[in-house]
């Protein structure tokens, strides 16, 4: 602010999520201080703390699309307290409230009450309705998507753009009315708006009457006002799908039927993924095959069977010799008797 020196008019394009609320304090001073007139302009989102700052300016201003919240104070806490400590800092965060309920007083046509209660319920705006609960003076045409910084910002540290920007940090009901406000959309973001602004010329300021499109709120309403869009659309889907199931089918031998069964219609998945998942089955099922032949051979017996004969075998060949000596021998007794007659 210092650096800018003595200007008589100060713009403040806000998109905030809010943050600290003494910084927020301490910005709302400085704006208060300077000699400048200050304009504010809401181009997307002025929350929670955000919203001490836009009290600081003489003039406050809303994109008619953009939204303002307004909520009670909180602090975030590490480490160990004593009951003692948190009754303090409930006692702080209490005064912190009163602080951003008295910048609210000076510039709104409310109660202290009904602050609190708006600061109770987490009040969100869009638009008009700002205006109408008196933080803003008046809406401007241009929506916030039509803007530089409509790519340029984040939420909680995600980068966003207009579309996503809706759905990190904006609840459903308030999304809706954005949606509906929305007009002039991003080529990119295949997004439709309810009526184009002339601009640059003449008419200036005017809004055209001519090609003007439909609000969308459902595919019916899509394919009604686009339908040769939706009829692409749709083809091109199809497409996809037959080459999906085809090349399922190529790859389809040795697969069980209920596994292809539910990669087509269950849980669809690309061919690709089938065969990466198929051949994961295949090594864990191969695997385990392994597994139970080792087993088998470790509770069969077979390692304790050796290589001797066994004892029936060796004492049978035993006895046999010992009845072939005694054969022998007594043939040979008889051969040596003299009792035996000559011829």
């Amino acid at each position: 602010m210092n650096a800018l020196g003595e200007k008589k008019n100060i713009n403040v394009l806000i998109q905030s999520g809010g943050g600290d609320v003494f910084a927020a304090n301490a910005i709302y001073n400085a704006l208060i201080l300077n000699k400048a007139t200050i304009t504010g302009t809401i181009i997307g989102i002025c929350a929670s703390a955000a919203t001490i700052i836009l009290m600081a300016c003489d003039k406050r201003k809303i994109a008619k699309n953009a939204i303002l919240m307004a909520h009670n104070p909180s602090i975030s806490l590490w480490g160990s307290y004593t009951s003692e400590d948190l009754l303090k800092l409930a006692d702080v965060t209490d005064q912190v409230k009163k602080s951003i309920a008295t910048a609210y007083m000076d510039r709104l046509d409310k109660t202290e009450e009904e602050i609190n209660q708006l600061m109770d319920a987490e009040s969100w705006y869009v638009g008009q309705e700002a205006v109408d609960a008196g933080f803003c003076d008046e809406v401007i045409e241009t929506g916030f998507q039509d803007n530089i910084f409509s790519n340029r910002f984040t939420v909680n540290g995600v980068p966003c753009s207009f579309k996503n920007y809706l759905e990190v940090a904006v609840p459903e009901n308030i999304r809706k009315k954005v949606q509906a406000l929305s007009i002039t959309p991003p080529k990119d973001k295949g997004t439709f708006s309810n009526k184009t602004i002339q601009k640059g010329n003449e008419n200036m300021g005017e809004e055209s009457t001519k090609n003007t499109t439909p609000v969308i709120t459902d595919a019916a309403h899509l394919k009604s006002a686009y339908p040769e869009f939706v009829d692409q659309i749709v083809a091109d889907a199809v497409k996809a799908e037959r080459e999906r199931l085809k090349a399922i089918d190529e790859i389809a031998a040795g697969i069980p039927d209920d596994v292809l069964t539910r990669a087509k219609y269950d849980e669809p998945i690309s061919a690709a993924d089938l065969a990466l998942a198929q051949m994961k089955a295949n090594n864990k099922a191969g695997q385990q095959t392994l597994n139970n032949i080792v087993d088998d051979l470790a509770n069969s017996g077979a390692s304790s069977v050796g290589v001797t004969p066994n004892a029936g075998t060796g004492k049978e060949d035993e006895v046999k010799a010992e009845k072939e000596a005694k054969v022998n021998g007594l043939a040979a007794a008889l051969g040596k008797d003299k009792r035996r007659g000559k011829k």
